[in-house]
């Protein structure tokens, strides 16, 4: 595996500091991106340039106005995330950014911000609520959780439940790997080619209605 350069753990810093982000908050942005990894020297070179991507939409974002700019950080924040993002690859989440997932949370805790999120008890009754809605709106059938959370067997929840939308929605699916010999990134990789097809065959399906 091709991990990060120098250069492109070097940006990672840069950005993050012109974003006033301290290492907590850092490590929170490249575990959101990078399947739970919080540390620029564990990344892959590819991973790296997600990262970079993600904390430079968070820079645009200041750019385009800083009281608007809120950056997802908190010990809650990566998981949250995963889920949100999950649901806008299985077509339930129509918009993917971060101000709809900070409404969401708002609706269920009263907080403004998952940077607010502190106890664990609340946090388990967020997650478990955004599980529960791709459950009953997607059919994810996620795993059982055990003492500790298998992520790769949530990634294959997903996987499996977007592949049955996509039958329903008409794709044929025949050609696709099963998921169940693929590595995280693989899967990873499936689940957002299976999104934006996903998310065009039910704009498509809208729109003849």
């Amino acid at each position: 595996m091709n991990t990060a350069t120098a250069a492109q753990k070097g940006a990672i810093h840069s950005i993050s500091k012109s974003l006033g982000l301290d290492e907590e908050s850092r490590r929170n942005v490249i575990a959101s991106v990078a399947g739970g990894k919080r540390s620029s020297s564990e990344l892959s070179a590819g991973e790296a340039i997600l990262v970079i991507d993600r904390l430079k939409a968070l820079q645009g974002s200041q750019v385009g106005g800083a009281k608007g700019a809120r950056v997802m950080d908190g010990p809650y924040a990566p998981k949250l995330l995963a889920l949100w993002i999950s649901g806008w690859h299985l077509g339930v989440v129509r918009d993917r950014s971060d101000s709809s997932l900070l409404a969401f949370l708002e609706r269920q805790t009263g907080l403004s911000h998952v940077r607010f999120l502190r106890d664990s008890a609340q946090a388990r009754g967020v997650i478990e609520a955004l599980k529960a809605w791709l459950a009953r709106e997607a059919g994810v059938d996620w795993p059982p959780r055990g003492e500790k959370e298998d992520v790769r067997a949530n990634k294959l929840g997903v996987l499996f439940a977007q592949r049955r939308l996509l039958e329903q929605a008409g794709a044929d699916v025949t050609g696709l790997p099963s998921g169940a010999g693929l590595a995280e990134r693989a899967i990873d990789a499936e689940i957002r080619s299976g999104g934006a097809l996903l998310r065009r065959l039910l704009k498509e399906a809208r729109r003849g209605r």
